[in-house]
């Protein structure tokens, strides 16, 4: 059996939930030509990709992942992905800090 690759799981995920390929690549300011790319599999994907493709998509990036790699992932992979999640929730809060404070709410 073939490995599914993540490609070809982002495109069926993306069209379970019914969204079309120009509003993804629009998210990963790409062109929908690359972005189809992406779901041939003839282009990689980068690893900030597939996490913004999972936060549009309102999953976690192991629904993303192919069956053999996500359940592969270590307790090192574990670390590093608490590390990038940690990065962003702290723009975040400081995005919304700055946002209040140019309102004078803060």
């Amino acid at each position: 059996m073939a490995r599914e690759e993540i490609g070809t799981i982002i495109r069926q995920k993306r069209e379970s939930l019914k969204i079309s390929q120009e509003a993804v690549a629009f998210v990963l300011e790409i062109s929908q030509a690359a972005y189809s790319k992406i779901e041939r599999n003839e282009t990689k994907l980068k690893v900030e990709q597939v996490y913004k493709i999972a936060e549009y998509f309102g999953i976690t990036i192991y629904e993303l992942l192919p069956p053999a790699l996500a359940s592969d992932i270590t307790g090192e992979n574990i670390f590093g992905l608490i590390y990038h999640y940690s990065k962003l929730l702290a723009k975040k809060i400081i995005a919304l800090f700055q946002g209040k404070r140019s309102q004078g709410e803060v």
